[in-house]
C-alpha cells in the first residue's frame, strides 16, 4: 500500500511509495527544511483510492464459492418442491 509524506508548510511531497520510504523522506526534508525541527501541518497519508491490502479489491474466492452454492441450493429447493 502506498504512502506520502506531506509537508503543509512547503506544499511539498514526496513520491508515492511503502511507509518507511515516506518515514524516510519525512526525515530528510525535516533535516534539509527546516533545520530537523518537526513543521506543522505535516503528514505521511495512505494515497487515495489505494487498498490497505493490494489484494483486497478483488472478491474473495470463498465469499464467491459461498454464494455459488447458495445458488445451487436455491435452484435445487425451486425444482424439488417448486411443482
Amino acid at each position: 500500500m502506498p504512502y506520502v509524506y506531506r509537508c503543509a508548510s512547503c506544499r511539498a511531497s514526496s513520491p508515492p511509495g511503502p511507509r518507511r520510504a515516506a518515514e524516510d523522506a519525512r526525515q530528510q526534508h525535516r533535516d534539509t527544511e527546516h533545520g530537523g525541527l518537526v513543521p506543522h501541518g505535516e503528514a505521511i497519508v495512505r494515497v487515495p483510492g489505494s487498498t490497505p491490502d493490494p489484494d483486497g479489491r478483488y472478491v474473495s474466492t470463498g465469499a464467491a464459492l459461498g454464494l455459488l452454492g447458495l445458488l445451487a441450493l436455491a435452484e435445487f429447493l425451486v425444482r424439488a418442491f417448486g411443482r
